[in-house]
């Protein structure tokens, strides 16, 4: 029970930490997405509206808070005699929690946009005015999987210093790449030919199964890179 409810409060707090930081965020990603439409005439990104436009740094917001949850947050919850591990599933669920609701937040701003600027048609992998309910659910675990390949990253520096640090740099672009091969983002052509699936559309349900296949695998690395790591309490 103790387990659980250290997770439980792990979650919460880590959940509330990220949200007001994802205060600042939003509002600054609303006004530059405005300010872009005032100025930029290209038709595509106009008719594109706050949904897909928020996605992109959203997902970066999430990438660099997961590399900086492994320093900023391990030492803390170890050194207040938090095991590795109920940290480790508290942080899982504070990343699904705030990857969910900040997307929320811009899915609710992008309804309203639609209501009232003519003109919005979101073309995706999907297609033309896809069901904005399953891109809320696309962007949404791809920001996940941001956030856990961030961690990864984060957890092989913290571990194992600079020079294996850089491989799990590379290692997490290789699979960023392969998940945004899966949507047709955009690191789709970066490892495309050479994994061989250049050019091949997934069917949205295979889609979703290796995305979050994927996270579970990067989950799982970040958990056996962390399980007994030194914790560094200076």
């Amino acid at each position: 029970m103790k387990s659980k409810n250290n997770i439980l409060k792990i979650a919460l707090d880590l959940s509330w930490l990220k949200f007001i930081w994802a205060l600042w965020v939003i509002p600054i990603v609303f006004i530059v997405y405005n300010i872009l439409r005032y100025f930029i005439e290209e038709e595509k990104f106009i008719q594109q509206g706050f949904l897909p436009f928020v996605y992109g740094p959203t997902k970066i917001f999430m990438l660099v808070l997961g590399i900086i949850s492994v320093s900023g947050f391990l030492t803390f919850y170890v050194k207040q005699g938090i095991p590795r591990k109920d940290y480790f599933y508290g942080q899982t669920i504070s990343a699904v929690i705030v990857s969910f609701s900040i997307m929320l937040v811009g899915f609710f701003i992008a309804l309203v946009e639609k209501e009232f600027v003519s003109g919005i048609h979101i073309e995706t992998y999907l297609g033309q005015d896809p069901s904005w309910i399953l891109l809320y659910f696309i962007y949404s675990v791809n920001v996940v999987g941001y956030f856990v390949v961030g961690w990864l990253i984060g957890a092989g520096f913290y571990r194992f210093g600079v020079l294996i640090g850089m491989a799990y740099i590379a290692l997490a672009i290789l699979i960023l790449s392969i998940i945004d091969r899966f949507w047709a983002f955009e690191l789709k052509e970066l490892f495309g030919k050479l994994l061989f699936f250049n050019g091949v559309e997934f069917p949205v349900v295979l889609s979703f199964i290796g995305t979050i296949l994927l996270i579970l695998m990067v989950l799982w690395m970040n958990r056996v890179t962390l399980k007994k790591v030194a914790v560094k309490m200076k």
